[in-house]
């Protein structure tokens, strides 16, 4: 499922292209994705320009100049390219074409349907449920070791399970979390309420520093994921524990091998050693 670097990046790869275009028409090749698609949606945003576009949790959010707002998700195996000339269906998993000015066209690719598209009016944004019930953007400020104590305090569920919880931190999908409880050095186990105030704010940094490399490296493409430009991302090739069961661990002075546990049904890998 794309993550948050791999919807920024996709944001980083539409923003500067559609910002400023006017949409000519809206076409469905299907009636239903995650949720039925607004029947009345070409109408709600032909002739309307792109004003910007940003990424909230792991949402598309492309506002537009009639005080009307798309929203798009990527579910598990959504993609989204970008081309021009083309405005037609391309495979039977192409569900819908956004077709802009100066031959440019946006198109939705998702071969188990489980991506979003949604309609709704600007002002309205911030009261959907789904928006009003999101946590902490861990790249923000907002997100620091003060804010994951919080989080954490008095809760005894695994330290992985909680910042994969999209009610207390947005984006951190099952890669970014091994690798961060790796490189704090915590064992994914270990209940929330017992991390240290500096495993709190070692696993803070080290969120963050994986969220930004994988988005310097164009995100993870591990199943279907994909840049704008078809290109593949490139984090899954610099990944020091994810998918390495067997193989030894990346630290110097560690001669374990790196072992794969199930937490919630989600594979996870770590180092049995060096994560305490």
């Amino acid at each position: 499922m794309p993550e948050l670097p791999e919807v920024q990046t996709v944001v980083n790869g539409i923003k500067d292209i559609l910002i400023g275009k006017k949409i000519i028409k809206f076409k469905k090749f299907t009636t239903k994705l995650r949720y039925p698609i607004d029947t009345k949606i070409n109408q709600k945003i032909k002739d309307s320009h792109v004003l910007n576009i940003k990424r909230v949790a792991k949402y598309i959010i492309i506002n537009l100049s009639n005080n009307n707002t798309l929203i798009i998700h990527l579910g598990m195996s959504g993609r989204i390219i970008l081309n021009k000339n083309n405005e037609k269906k391309e495979s039977k998993h192409n569900h819908f074409i956004i077709c802009f000015t100066e031959n440019c066209f946006l198109k939705y690719f998702d071969p188990r349907k489980f991506g979003l598209i949604q309609i709704v009016k600007t002002e309205e944004f911030l009261d959907l449920k789904f928006v009003k019930n999101l946590g902490i953007e861990p790249l923000t400020k907002n997100f620091n070791s003060t804010a994951l104590k919080l989080i954490c305090n008095k809760k005894k569920s695994n330290i992985k399970s909680i910042i994969m919880n999209q009610k207390y931190l947005v984006g951190v999908g099952n890669i970014y979390a091994s690798e961060a409880l790796f490189i704090s050095k915590i064992d994914p186990l270990k209940e929330g309420c017992r991390l240290t105030s500096l495993q709190l704010n070692l696993l803070v940094k080290a969120i963050k520093f994986v969220l930004k490399k994988s988005i310097k490296l164009g995100g993870s493409s591990i199943n279907d994921y994909a840049l704008v430009s078809g290109n593949l991302g490139n984090y899954q090739n610099n990944v020091k524990v994810y998918g390495r069961d067997g193989l030894k661990c990346l630290n110097k002075s560690c001669n374990s091998l790196i072992i794969r546990i199930v937490i919630s049904n989600r594979s996870t890998f770590m180092c049995p050693k060096c994560q305490k």
